[in-house]
């Protein structure tokens, strides 16, 4: 197990227990993010049944972006949840997706997308995306945007939150030409997060020689 992954398991367990506590008391709230305890075990995994928005959106370098249309169209998507004053949850799950995107370097940009859906758009500008990004060298699509857009966007998607520092922990992994896509809970793993892209690629595979029959 990396250094990595034991801080991830730390932090959930501090947040679980009298850190999480502390963390409430300490005056910050988006400093002190505390995991949502109505959210379902973290590593579980539901089938999800997603919208996502085209309403326009602004990416880390300022771009006037489209969720649906122009950022996933048809590709494997990994989408997760993110604020850039989050000091616990938000840097760690970004670091482990960034380990699992290192290791998926052999599929094209045309067949994968990652992206970072900001849950405190109010807050979170463009530049300050850019710096949390470039900090834990995430080199995806990093989404901010007018708050009623994300909010609806995050409606949509289960991902909505009254107070940033309470959304729950997880990432949505799917195919978007077939609209499948899963919702696992907690930080992601990248050995599950490779192994499940490599499913859905291997999926199409199949589905394409299928079809060519």
């Amino acid at each position: 197990m990396t250094g990595l992954r034991l801080l991830a398991l730390a932090i959930f367990a501090c947040l679980a227990s009298a850190c999480g506590k502390a963390a409430d008391n300490a005056g910050d709230a988006h400093a002190n993010h505390v995991h949502n305890p109505s959210a379902p075990a973290s590593g579980s995994e539901q089938q999800a049944l997603v919208v996502f928005s085209d309403a326009a959106m602004l990416d880390q370098t300022g771009a006037e972006r489209h969720l649906r249309s122009d950022v996933i169209g048809p590709r494997i998507a990994v989408v997760d949840f993110i604020f850039t004053s989050c000091q616990t949850i938000c840097p760690v799950t970004t670091s482990l997706l960034t380990e699992a995107k290192g290791r998926l370097t052999d599929v094209p940009v045309d067949d994968l997308v990652f992206i970072s859906m900001s849950v405190d758009s109010a807050v979170d500008t463009p530049e300050r995306l850019a710096a949390f990004a470039s900090s834990r060298k995430a080199d995806w699509t990093f989404l901010t945007g007018d708050k009623p857009v994300m909010d609806e966007a995050l409606n949509w998607l289960n991902a909505y939150s009254t107070n940033p520092e309470n959304h729950t922990a997880m990432i949505l992994i799917g195919d978007a030409s077939t609209n499948r896509f899963s919702r696992i809970y907690g930080m992601p793993d990248p050995d599950f997060v490779e192994a499940r892209v490599r499913e859905l690629i291997a999926a199409r595979a199949q589905d394409a020689s299928l079809h060519a029959h």
